[in-house]
């Protein structure tokens, strides 16, 4: 067994994906779809200790490592359920031990997948199998998904108050992130995105209460009356997530589930053929991560405001931001303020219409330096915008910079003042 890997020890941002695969329909030569696909963080498949044998994931884990990539292994010793099953923590602890032994000690070893989406018949004893992953693996993540906030959401997991449901998440299972799916964005009405920046407000609220990185799981196919997510659509997952803070992106899902039921063209279809869905992915994760990414993951948010669409509870624009005056144009945007380690100034600003393309104009306050986060988070000066060309060279209140954005494009700038 090699080293064990520096405790999370993480690839510029963390993308990765949800599988429903086992080991015995993929093995090692996988690792190369999520390479192609722009993952840098891989679910394993499951591992079934009663048929599976530990050297097959072990090839598996391997070719992750060869490839860069850090793993959230699936077995089914981890899972919450075994506690749900009504066996004792005693008898969770002696599982989790063997599959700690058999793949902890891993170089590409994230952490171990303990669940998904607890509600109210199983929350308690999924907070609790987080909590022993903590005290008997410090050194690994425990991956556990939360299910989305909105109507009735909160009696579904047995609380009068979701923000209670995540805060006694916390308080019992310590966890090292938040992570939670949400899918709404992909309903055909308005109504879906309100829902959705709903939804991030809930939780980006908790991670700022709870000072903890947060995740998201966005929607990589159409299912139910969730529309087939185009490149647009993946763009503006991406980047409205960042917008408002999150730190980590976990597509649901890979590879076509079973049974089929009214899911359609997912990254790899039923054929174990990739389709346009994964072209449009791939090109959305790899551009993300080959640009902004490697800033945004040392960024941390302090304020996200809406311009024209307010969505989710989020404030408007309006007079709130100390740094932007006021913005030109007729696009919807959402317009966010962070900061990084040395304490400088950044705003980000994206396009928040999921069809409209069109240029969209800042006014800062103060008088600032703008730079903008270009390709392979270079910098260079931010492109100067006047009103009308008579103005050029007379001097200008605030200054402002321009650009031209496609449905969830996302701009970067740096502030000195």
């Amino acid at each position: 067994m090699k080293n064990a890997s520096k405790p999370h020890e993480l690839p510029p941002f963390p993308i990765s994906f949800w599988s429903y695969t086992s080991l015995d329909q993929i093995g090692p030569e996988a690792v190369q779809d999520y390479v192609d696909c722009g993952m840098t963080v891989a679910q394993t498949p499951r591992f079934n200790p009663e048929k599976d044998k530990v050297e097959d994931m072990i090839a598996f884990l391997d070719a992750c490592h060869a490839a860069g990539l850090r793993a959230i292994i699936s077995d089914d010793r981890t899972s919450f359920g075994v506690l749900a099953s009504g066996k004792s923590e005693d008898e969770y602890r002696k599982g989790f031990r063997e599959a700690l032994k058999d793949f902890g000690s891993h170089p590409a070893t994230f952490g171990f997948h303990v669940g998904d989406e607890p509600n109210a018949s199983c929350a308690q004893e999924a907070f609790r199998a987080s909590a022993i992953h903590k005290e008997l693996a410090p050194q690994l993540s425990a991956f556990l998904n939360l299910g989305p906030y909105g109507p009735g959401t909160a009696e579904w997991v047995g609380y009068d108050d979701y923000g209670k449901f995540m805060d006694d998440y916390v308080r019992i299972g310590k966890p090292d992130f938040l992570c939670f799916d949400v899918y709404w964005q992909l309903l055909p009405e308005d109504e879906g995105r309100e829902l959705y920046f709903g939804c991030l407000k809930m939780f980006t609220d908790a991670a700022k209460r709870h000072n903890l990185p947060l995740w998201i799981t966005p929607l990589a196919v159409g299912h139910f009356r969730y529309r087939c997510p185009t490149e647009d659509l993946f763009r503006w997952q991406v980047n409205t997530a960042a917008a408002h803070g999150l730190k980590g992106i976990c597509w649901f899902f890979l590879y076509m589930r079973e049974p089929h039921g009214n899911y359609r063209v997912p990254p790899i279809d039923e054929h174990w053929e990739r389709t346009e869905t994964f072209n449009w992915l791939s090109r959305v994760n790899r551009t993300f991560l080959k640009s902004v990414a490697p800033v945004f993951r040392t960024l941390e948010i302090q304020n996200a405001y809406h311009v024209g669409d307010v969505w989710g509870g989020f404030p408007e624009l309006a007079d709130n931001s100390k740094l932007v005056h006021h913005t030109e144009g007729n696009l919807p945007l959402i317009v966010s303020e962070f900061k990084d380690p040395q304490g400088r100034d950044y705003v980000a600003v994206v396009n928040s219409s999921q069809t409209d393309s069109d240029a969209a104009v800042l006014v800062f306050r103060g008088k600032p330096t703008v730079y903008q986060v270009g390709w392979k988070s270079v910098e260079g000066p931010a492109r100067e915008y006047v009103r009308d060309e008579a103005n050029r060279g007379k001097g200008i209140e605030e200054p402002m910079t321009g650009a031209w954005f496609c449905p969830g494009q996302i701009q970067l700038y740096r502030l000195e003042f």
